[in-house]
């Protein structure tokens, strides 16, 4: 498997620190309220799922299968495999998101299966112009995905009912 730079394989201590790193400086700015994010050994790797509050009564789901490729506990060598990060107003509809877990998806312009979908968030339908091929080299951290969330709600934040709210999250 082909990946770009920053999903090339990673020490699981190490891809743990970069992730709490990540997540403590959207929190630290308050953009982040909680979250419930977990990393659980399964088999064959680690599942990293649960929700990430944001501003604005967004909420990040996230669903993340991170193999393990050698070795084992802090020091096993990992690298994501499938990931789905969905964007949306809670109790409303989706904003976006990113994977690479649609069965069979691959369309003819589409290189690889790493894709965004974009969604009329006002009315919750799948716009003319989603997917988006990302391809292999461009798949986005949940980081940088983090921050797509941030520009989106400063960009729309007048627009939104409770903008000042971090919304519940759902409790696994």
């Amino acid at each position: 498997m082909r990946t770009g730079i920053k999903h090339q394989p990673n020490r699981f201590r190490s891809y743990q620190e970069i992730h709490s790193t990540v997540i403590s400086q959207f929190k630290a700015r308050d953009f982040i309220g909680a979250e419930t994010l977990y990393f659980e050994s399964i088999a064959y790797g680690i599942s990293l799922a649960g929700e990430i509050a944001c501003l604005g009564n967004i909420v990040v789901s996230v669903q993340k299968f991170i193999e393990i490729l050698d070795g084992s506990g802090d020091n096993a060598l990992v690298q994501t495999k499938w990931y789905s990060y969905n964007v949306f107003i809670r109790g409303q509809y989706n904003i976006f998101r990113y994977d690479n877990q649609d069965d069979g998806f691959l369309r003819p312009d589409h290189q690889d299966e790493h894709h965004k979908h974009i969604f009329d968030w006002k009315t919750g339908e799948e716009l003319p112009n989603s997917p988006v091929w990302l391809g292999e080299d461009n798949w986005l951290t949940l980081g940088e995905v983090l921050q797509e969330v941030e520009d989106w709600y400063w960009q729309n934040r007048e627009k939104l009912a409770k903008p000042d709210i971090y919304p519940e999250l759902d409790l696994r």
